[in-house]
């Protein structure tokens, strides 16, 4: 059964006449439809696997900067 969502996405890709959104269209979904079939990080290489699990380990937050601190730093920086 067709859903309601599928229908609409349906009519839209049939109504459009630009090849370029297309050709975008279809690599979005290919790469998704082939990330939903296994693990999304299947493409990366030990190396980027390794890296991503140390960013994630890594504390949230600790190179951020208060609105305010950014706005003093941004002041100083246009007044040059």
């Amino acid at each position: 059964m067709i859903t309601e969502l599928k229908k609409e996405l349906i009519e839209k890709i049939s109504a459009t006449e630009d090849e370029s959104l297309l050709m975008v269209l279809k690599e979005d979904f290919d790469e998704l439809a082939a990330d939903a079939k296994g693990e999304i990080t299947d493409h990366l290489s030990h190396e980027e696997k390794e890296e991503l699990k140390e960013m994630l380990n890594e504390p949230f937050g600790d190179d951020t900067i208060s609105l305010k601190e950014f706005q003093k730093v941004m002041n100083k920086w246009s007044s040059k």
